[in-house]
């Protein structure tokens, strides 16, 4: 007769060991949620950040951070809402923290990082006319749309990380689809 370890896969456990039963459980749930959550969050931090491997950063930093709180306090109310937001702050400080540094990497050199002609060829155009008709958008309306259309955020989870109303968010991704098909629309006749 097989013992317990040998029917759950060689793994030994003690079912009088509450924290253990927990701890496993937990990293479960942990590695479920951060599965689920990592490729929507990464499209959310390189639609804000347009840098590649600043997105990749920022997304996991926020997921660390996701880690860090659910082993310390618990899982959150929604960590959805708690990674976005986390992603959303820490994007902000990353680009600020780029815009500072520009000039000073001009003046020891290291401005100079000029896409090679490859990299220029495997870019396409479309996405160049996305982020450029994005980048007009006023910030409010970016904001929302953003969350809802690239982090795939529900309504209430996206009014909570911007704090305002369900109804007022649906108002701003509304305005800005609008502006979009017309920014894009006035991007393609050019």
């Amino acid at each position: 007769m097989p013992t317990l370890g040998e029917q759950n896969g060689g793994l030994t456990r003690n079912s009088c060991d509450p924290i253990q039963d927990r701890g496993t459980s937990i990293n479960v749930d942990i590695e479920s949620a951060v599965r689920d959550l990592a490729p929507r969050l990464l499209r959310y931090c390189l639609a804000r950040t347009c840098d590649a491997a600043l997105a990749e950063e920022v997304a996991q930093d926020s997921l660390a951070a996701l880690v860090q709180r659910w082993r310390k306090s618990g899982p959150p109310d929604s960590a959805e809402a708690f990674v976005f937001a986390v992603a959303r702050r820490r994007a902000g400080r990353a680009l600020f923290r780029r815009r500072l540094w520009v000039p000073i990497e001009g003046l020891i050199g290291n401005g100079d990082r000029a896409p090679s002609p490859e990299s220029r060829a495997i870019e396409r155009i479309e996405q160049k006319r996305v982020l450029a008709a994005v980048s007009r958008l006023p910030r409010i309306e970016r904001e929302a749309l953003l969350l809802v259309a690239i982090g795939e955020l529900d309504t209430e989870e996206a009014a909570r990380i911007l704090g305002i109303s369900p109804s007022a968010l649906k108002m701003r991704t509304h305005r800005a689809r609008r502006r979009m098909a017309a920014l894009l629309e006035d991007i393609r006749e050019r």
